[in-house]
Formats: structure tokens, sequence, C-alpha cells
């Protein structure tokens, strides 16, 4: 028991700070990147690290990064520690009223413009504050609703592995678009029969809207076709003018200075977005955070948008 105690005495907070960093990327150079350092720097901090406990943390495999059963064991840790210490900087925070703090916000590429426009009432409101907005993809965005690394998350299709309280926001229908020069561009109304023939641009396979869009073909028996994957909408409209295929977009991502680009008319395919600020129950808020939510519910009814 005494050799245990004194091979992790002398980890320090920084130390797990990095090791976390290195175990939640695989990859040295993106937690570099995250922490403001250099990779040689990390590096090095995770061999004083295994240095300091007496054992191997991490391992390559390939090119793959892995921890060992001690780098799982101590990963485990740093997470408690961690989120203690957050806990702590709450409960002192909350000392402070709410004039001071931050408040944490992840959704996808879909869903920044939501977000964003609700900041500025929100700031103008509580100018001590600041909001912190992480854009990433939905697999993303459930490893770090695990890993509890954030207040809110704005989802169209919220996970149900996890306890969550969701607050209803906005609609949102998803359109079926092509280029004006596509062939189906031409018909006054389509089926899915005729969209299973044609090529298409899909999300990555965690999207939600992809998700949904495969769930209808496969109930009527039909199979997408498609050879291109995209994880920006912004790209997906670009290939959609280049004519590369078909794409299932929000109706508030289409805008009339969206030259060559048309929203066909398929009376089968009726999909509805329905976004919503989720986060977890046993989520411990800061007054900040609380503050954001109480504002969020009072002033952001439910809408329907880009109908």
């Amino acid at each position: 028991m005494t050799a245990s105690l004194l091979s992790t005495k002398g980890i320090t907070l920084h130390q797990m700070e990095v090791f976390e960093a290195v175990a939640r990327h695989r990859n040295y150079t993106k937690a570099a990147a995250e922490l403001y350092l250099t990779q040689p720097t990390v590096s090095i901090q995770i061999k004083q690290l295994s240095k300091t406990v007496g054992l191997p943390l991490v391992e390559t495999i390939g090119r793959q990064l892995h921890l060992t059963a001690a780098g799982e064991a101590l990963l485990n840790t740093c997470h408690q520690v961690l989120r203690q210490l957050q806990h702590l900087d709450q409960t002192l925070l909350a000392f402070q009223g709410v004039e001071a703090g931050t408040v944490k916000l992840a959704t996808v590429e879909s869903g920044k413009c939501l977000l964003v426009e609700q900041f500025k009432p929100f700031l103008e409101q509580y100018p001590g504050l600041e909001v912190s907005l992480h854009v990433g993809s939905d697999a993303e965005l459930q490893e770090r609703l695990r890993q509890n690394e954030d207040d809110f998350y704005l989802f169209s299709l919220p996970p149900t592995s996890i306890n969550l309280a969701t607050v209803p926001y906005a609609q949102s229908p998803l359109r079926v678009v092509a280029s004006t020069s596509h062939p189906l561009a031409q018909r006054k109304t389509l089926t899915l029969t005729d969209l299973a023939q044609a090529n298409w641009i899909l999300r990555e396979p965690e999207s939600s809207t992809r998700q949904r869009l495969e769930a209808v073909f496969k109930a009527h028996g039909l199979t997408l076709r498609s050879n291109l994957e995209l994880s920006c909408n912004e790209s997906i409209k670009a290939s959609v003018m280049a004519n590369l295929g078909l794409a299932l977009l929000p109706a508030f991502c289409i805008t009339a200075l969206d030259a060559n680009l048309t929203v066909l008319s398929v009376p089968e395919l009726t999909l509805q977005g329905q976004w919503q600020l989720a986060y977890r129950q046993d989520k411990a808020f800061s007054p900040a955070a609380r503050a954001f939510l109480d504002r969020w519910i009072e002033s952001s009814p439910s809408l329907a948008i880009g109908a």
C-alpha cells in the first residue's frame, strides 16, 4: 500500500489535464493544440507521468495510440479529480452571484446559427459572463456529453443512452434538394422510388438527419445510393449545386442566395427536425449556466423555422 501511495503522490494537476487530453484525443498533436502547448512538451509530460507512476500509461500500436490498463485506471481518476475541481469552481462562483463565469455549449454544424442567435440578448443581460461554443460531429458531441465536458448541447435527435433533460427549441422541416440541372429537378412531384434511383450526398453515419432518411427508405424496402459522405452542410450544398447528387438539408440552411439549388417536392417524405437544448440530469450547474437555462426557457419558446 505504501509503495502505491509513493508512486502517485508526485502527480500534478497539470499532468492530469495533459494526460486526460491525450487519452481523449488518442493523439499528442491534437492534445497539444487544445492545451496551447507544443507536441514535445505534451510528450515529455506523459513520459514524466509514467515515470512517476512507475508503469507505462500509453502504447502505440501501428499509428494508433492506446491506453494501458494502468492508463485506463489513471484516466478514471483524472475524470473524478477534474470533475470535483469543476464543481469547486462552480461553488466558488456561486458566492459571486451571476457576475462571472463561462457557459459551455456544443452543437453540430447545423445547429450553430440557432445557438448564436441566443448569445446576444444573454450577454447583454449578463455582461460579465462568457460563452464558449464547440461545433463538432454527432459522434463527437455524444462523447463530450459522456465525459460531461459542457453545460448544454443542442441536438436535433438527442441520444437515448444517457439520462438527459431536454428543452424543445425550434422545429425545422428537412428538404430534399438538387441541382437545377439535375434530371429530377424538372419533375413537379417525386416518389421515394424516384429518389432511390438517384445518387445521394449523405452526412456521416452518426448524423440524425441521415439516420432519419435511411429509416424512411428502409421502411419502404428501398436503399440509398451514395458515393459521397460529407460532414458540413455548406460542403453538401456546394456538392449538390455541382450536380453530384441529392441531399437532405434543414430548411433554414437553404436560402434564396443558393444559386443552382432547388427543393424537390416529395409528398412521401415529410421529415421534421426538432431541435432541443439538452443537458445531463446529474449536471451541477454553475450560476452562469443556471442563468443561461432560465433565460433560454423564458425567451425561447418552441418555434417553427425555415418552413
